[in-house]
């Protein structure tokens, strides 16, 4: 939901409870200031009643539409004006309606007389309806005003706002280059854009030192390794010992497997800056057999079984770079991992998801862990524990879910489309 509309819902959520609440006391102010009006009216008429007896001076009873005169025979209370409500009949409506009454005793030219009035009362249910047909009506109106309103406003004022969006989206950082933002006389966006193009600058140089730190220190570390692994290879074609041919082969070993971990850390720091962004369909089914082919001679001299139930033209929508690393890490992992003998690998491609069982050892740990940076089933194995991190960040790039199943010897990994 729009920032705008929730604006609007909240004002006029807040405009309806104070529209009842102002109903409420409307009702109330305006009932009291009706009965006070009637009142007045009341004794108005009173001062015309007392006049008409004063030029009549009636000795009999006067009942009239709204006004009774007694003349009294005894003395009575005088001056004493009471106000009552009373149901007398409406003789327009036709029908008994609620009225207000004046009772008052007065001594008049030496006479006492009660006189009682009658006028209609302006019924509270009347005015509440009044009200409420009004506020309902106003409510109506500033509903839909405001409505148009700010549908109106926000394409104005918020137009700065939807551009800033759009270049925010429209940015890469791998291209280098700065934000388009909008210009703006809006104080709160011109911060934003100033705070967004400054973030973006650092942003962009980090980036770039970044990578840079990577592609150098992956390139110049190859060099003294080559050198390194020349002379050690001139060390054993030596008159050595089998000891010292022991330790050069173990010295070899680690710088091999420092070379393999300078490549494997550059790899993923590429694929965590989308340096392998632009997905195409690529042919899965191709692209497993022919890598298959290559690692089948590797896995027949280990002495495992391989079988295998591809489907045909199955295509994904990934970087076929991505792709390739993840296939030979996934094939690999089940060759380095397997048992020493009387092992299996089992590969199986269908439309949406490709499974490679293998047998192995039991893990000793919780399977979750494995995907880890530098994790290893056997904490003793030459195994640098990134390839499973690579399959995992491959998937995640890439849209894929990975799912890995242990049972005893059994282990299978699961990528689906």
């Amino acid at each position: 939901m729009r920032l705008i509309t929730k604006i609007v819902l909240i004002f006029l959520g807040l405009s309806l409870l104070v529209f009842i609440v102002g109903g409420v006391v409307t009702v109330q102010i305006i009932s009291n200031e009706v009965k006070k009006e009637e009142r007045w009216f009341l004794l108005e008429r009173l001062s015309s009643t007392e006049k008409y007896i004063e030029r009549r001076q009636p000795t009999k009873d006067i009942i009239r539409d709204k006004v009774m005169i007694l003349p009294q025979k005894d003395s009575i209370e005088i001056d004493n004006v009471i106000f009552s409500d009373t149901i007398v009949h409406h003789s327009t409506l036709e029908r008994p309606e609620q009225h207000n009454k004046l009772d008052v005793g007065k001594k008049i030219k030496g006479r006492f007389y009660k006189i009682t009035l009658y006028d209609i009362i302006i019924e509270q249910d009347d005015i509440a309806d009044g009200v409420i047909e009004s506020l309902v009506k106003t409510y109506l109106l500033l509903f839909v005003v405001v409505l148009l309103g700010s549908w109106m406003l926000s394409r104005k004022l918020l137009k700065p706002f939807e551009d800033t969006l759009s270049a925010i989206k429209r940015f890469d950082i791998k291209e280098n280059e700065p934000f388009d933002l909008p210009q703006t006389d809006t104080k709160e966006f011109k911060k934003l854009n100033d705070f967004i193009d400054q973030m973006s600058q650092k942003v962009m140089a980090d980036y770039q030192s970044l990578k840079e730190f990577t592609e150098n220190a992956s390139h110049e570390i190859q060099t003294p390794i080559s050198i390194a692994k020349g002379k050690l290879e001139l060390l054993q074609d030596g008159n050595l010992d089998e000891e010292q041919k022991k330790l050069i082969s173990e010295a070899s070993k680690s710088l091999n497997n420092l070379s393999k971990l300078g490549n494997t850390l550059t790899l993923l720091a590429k694929i965590d800056n989308q340096e392998f962004e632009q997905k195409e369909s690529v042919d899965v089914s191709n692209t497993l057999e022919d890598f298959i082919d290559e690692y089948e001679e590797l896995i027949y001299l280990k002495g495992i079984t391989l079988s295998k139930k591809i489907e045909t033209d199955i295509e994904w929508n990934i970087h076929p770079v991505l792709l390739e690393i993840l296939i030979t890490n996934l094939l690999n992992n089940s060759i380095k991992h397997n048992l020493s003998s009387g092992g299996f690998i089992k590969v199986y491609l269908e439309k949406n998801q490709l499974i490679i069982e293998n047998s192995g050892k039991p893990l000793s740990h919780d399977p979750n862990l494995l995907f880890a940076r530098f994790k290893k089933g056997n904490q003793s194995s030459s195994s640098l524990g990134l390839g499973l991190a690579i399959i995992h960040k491959i998937c995640k790039v890439s849209g894929l879910n990975i799912n890995y199943i242990n049972k005893e010897q059994l282990h299978q990994i699961t990528i689906e489309n």
